[in-house]
């Protein structure tokens, strides 16, 4: 595109050429008249012969101007002509260069991408490769000390006292605490890998389902339960319903020594986004520590207030940024949680860390 200074100098230059041509052809014509009437006064005498002259003279200028017009706009139309091939040729080899410029670059950044993908698929192979290590190399030993504790229990109870067989109950509870620890990496590995499938889902069904799950597992509590129905949003259905059955699971987790426990769940804004919000009103958290939620294995609870293994949240978070949203909580010490969270849905193209 011509830019503004370029259009004023396209008209300095044509304003330039046209005062040549009228220059020129003003001054040839002044002189032309004043020259050849001195010149036919001083040849002819007789009016009727310098009539005649005169008339000739006239002819004589016209053809005479013609031909001098002609040279003047033949030769500003070929300065044209020559500017135009000029900047057609200066364009030409501005274009390949571009094109030859965009092909090098083209082909870093396909390296790079094929450099990337290795990386990426070593890496996924590596992760393969610990998960393995992590299900299979790990709990062999668990279960050993585990069941080897047990058996000893059961048949050499009598001759150990009160103290072995606390020593041995806390080898089967930490047993069984490493187990779930083991569980928790595998869901969190399992969090950044495959394919996100988006389609329709329930969350006020998944929620409700979960709530259900907890309410059949013997407890006797009485819990109030608000949960708003058809919260459907377009997500990947496996992963999405971790992410809504650990938020669920907390607020049930930290309303137990609640004398009316309250867990809600329902849409709500995350700085003036649309967000999906489950709120407690259970043991909450001091917001100074807020920055430890989403890390792996970091907990803000002592284990034996609630039992966790700090990896629910860390899996909540990968999952939601995944689906191209965020997640955020607010809390305040003995006044409950409140956790909010985002799905973008438009196509937006899956984030990964």
């Amino acid at each position: 595109m011509v830019g503004t200074t370029d259009k004023l100098k396209i008209q300095r230059d044509s304003y330039m050429a046209s005062a040549r041509i009228v220059v020129a052809y003003a001054v040839f014509a002044l002189l032309w008249i004043v020259l050849s009437d001195q010149a036919l006064m001083l040849m002819f005498d007789e009016p009727a012969t310098l009539v005649k002259a005169s008339i000739i003279k006239g002819w004589a200028f016209v053809l005479v101007t013609a031909a001098l017009l002609f040279f003047l706009v033949f030769r500003l139309v070929s300065r044209i002509k020559l500017a135009s091939e000029n900047d057609r040729r200066q364009r030409l080899r501005k274009a390949r260069e571009f094109r030859a410029h965009s092909e090098r670059v083209h082909a870093q950044l396909e390296q790079r991408v094929a450099m990337r993908t290795a990386e990426l698929t070593a890496a996924n192979q590596e992760l393969d490769a610990f998960a393995y290590a992590v299900s299979h190399d790990l709990r062999a030993p668990l279960r050993a000390m585990s069941g080897f504790s047990e058996a000893l229990i059961e048949d050499h109870a009598s001759q150990l006292d009160d103290e072995a067989r606390q020593y041995l109950d806390q080898i089967i509870i930490a047993s069984g605490k490493m187990n779930e620890l083991i569980d928790g990496i595998l869901v969190l590995s399992r969090s950044t890998r495959g394919e996100l499938q988006r389609q329709d889902v329930n969350l006020s069904e998944i929620a409700r389902q979960q709530i259900d799950r907890l309410l059949r597992a013997g407890t006797d509590r009485e819990t109030e339960v608000e949960i708003e129905p058809d919260l459907i949003v377009k997500a990947d259905p496996a992963t999405i319903e971790a992410v809504v059955n650990n938020l669920i699971d907390n607020a049930w987790k930290y309303t137990r020594n609640t004398s009316k426990p309250r867990i809600s769940f329902k849409t709500g804004l995350l700085d003036e986004a649309p967000a999906f919000c489950v709120e407690d009103n259970g043991a909450g958290f001091d917001m100074a520590h807020a920055d430890k939620l989403f890390k792996a294995f970091q907990r803000l609870h002592r284990q034996d207030e609630f039992p966790g293994t700090g990896i629910g949240l860390a899996t909540v978070d990968r999952i939601i940024k995944r689906h191209g949203g965020r997640i955020e909580a607010n809390a305040s010490a003995g006044q409950g949680a409140r956790f909010c969270f985002t799905l973008p849905q438009g196509d937006s193209e899956e984030q990964t860390e």
